[in-house]
């Protein structure tokens, strides 16, 4: 199925989830319950393949961490979502044209961003990783001055994080940061190329992508990023519904199962 099929498949079935208020893919518990009876639609773009946050699994349905967190946030706050899939340096634009309403993808807080959009308070706290060959014998050091060609997913703060701290600084050439549609693109050719020295991407990301690829988490860099939902400045009134969602989901036994289930790093569920 490609990305196309997909997007089209993952709207009408989670079309039919949120109108029977069904829940397939989340847990049970006190934000899961109620039926949306609104008529007004929003669209939500998500990367759907940055697991474990949002992906479609192997039968082409939409899974992670913020699909979940979606579903159950509609039906307690009665609003109407469909997804929209794309590449994550697209969701911005998308919003800027109109085409998305709401962005929920492992979306970092920055300071552009705010401008840009409405934001949700926080709902996870996340630090950068780094992959590298196994066996591989580059040092953190050698990353954090500059010393590595090093591949990133076109789009994230973990491209921009390369951008302003190395190539803007003068650490590092332009030339050696490499940028791919998709964080699997980049570990791929990590893997199997001698193009890349590293890779740079949320940890929690990195960690997902790491099964069956001969890879290895060379270290952190703490960059102590806020993932929030963004939302259009067309619809003020979706920022105190998903602020309350998020707060109701959490409150709930909703909040701690996804976290166990996605295998989220525990010690940092509660760290905002």
């Amino acid at each position: 199925m490609n990305k196309k099929s997909i997007a089209v498949f993952s709207v009408l079935v989670f079309f039919l989830l949120i109108l029977t208020a069904g829940c397939t893919q989340t847990p049970s518990g006190p934000a899961s319950t109620g039926t949306v009876t609104s008529q007004t639609v929003y669209t939500v773009g998500v990367d759907d393949s940055y697991p474990p946050f949002t992906y479609t699994d192997a039968n082409g349905m939409p899974s992670g961490f913020d699909y979940d967190c979606a579903n159950l946030i509609a039906r307690d706050q009665d609003i109407k979502l469909i997804f929209k899939l794309m590449n994550r340096e697209d969701l911005i634009t998308a919003m800027d044209n109109g085409d998305i309403d709401v962005i929920y993808s492992a979306f970092s807080k920055t300071p552009e961003r705010a401008e840009k959009m409405l934001l949700s308070n926080t709902y996870w706290v996340t630090n950068k990783g780094v992959a590298v060959k196994m066996g591989s014998q580059l040092k953190m050091d050698d990353v954090t001055k500059g010393r590595a060609v090093i591949g990133a997913q076109a789009g994230s703060t973990s491209a921009d994080w390369v951008k302003t701290e190395l190539i803007d600084t003068g650490r590092m050439p332009a030339s050696s940061l490499q940028l791919y549609e998709t964080l699997e693109d980049a570990l791929d050719t990590l893997q199997t190329t001698t193009k890349l020295d590293a890779v740079i991407a949320d940890i929690q990301a990195i960690r997902m992508n790491m099964n069956g690829r001969s890879l290895t988490v060379l270290g952190t860099i703490p960059t102590g990023e806020e993932y929030v939902i963004g939302i259009s400045k067309n619809h003020p009134e979706l920022v105190e519904k998903f602020n309350k969602g998020l707060d109701n989901l959490k409150a709930s036994g909703d909040w701690d199962l996804m976290v166990a289930k996605y295998g989220l790093d525990i010690k940092q569920k509660n760290s905002f």
